[in-house]
């Protein structure tokens, strides 16, 4: 599993509680940093939990994308937000790509749920 999330606190939350669940977790500030760990190959994604909004101007959406070209295009990917500004165009298009929105804060049940059903082994 990989988690994008440019907020230290918030991305150290997200492991530990993923870890909790039994998921080997990448964690990681950027979609770079993220691609630099997976570099060597040995963990093939399964899924991809990024924030929407991250540093220097990229987005969740962008990250999910970069991590599907380079590990394939079915990895289930889900951006999360707690920005209300988000245009409603933009979370259309995440919707279209396969991403489904979570809006924050999170509900752990459901983001649960969510991983159950759409986790790739």
């Amino acid at each position: 599993m990989v988690v994008i999330e440019d907020e230290a606190i918030v991305l150290a939350g997200y492991q530990m509680l993923f870890e909790s669940w039994g998921y080997v977790v990448i964690a990681a500030q950027s979609a770079d940093e993220a691609l630099g760990m997976l570099e060597g190959g040995a963990i093939q994604p399964g899924f991809i939990l990024a924030d929407f909004r991250l540093r220097n101007g990229q987005t969740g959406t962008d990250a999910i994308e970069r991590v599907r070209q380079a590990f394939g295009p079915d990895i289930p990917g889900v951006v999360v937000t707690g920005d209300t500004t988000v245009t409603v165009d933009r979370l259309r298009l995440a919707a279209s790509e396969g991403m489904p929105i979570l809006h924050k804060p999170v509900n752990g049940r459901q983001l649960q749920e969510l991983l159950t059903r759409s986790f790739k082994s």
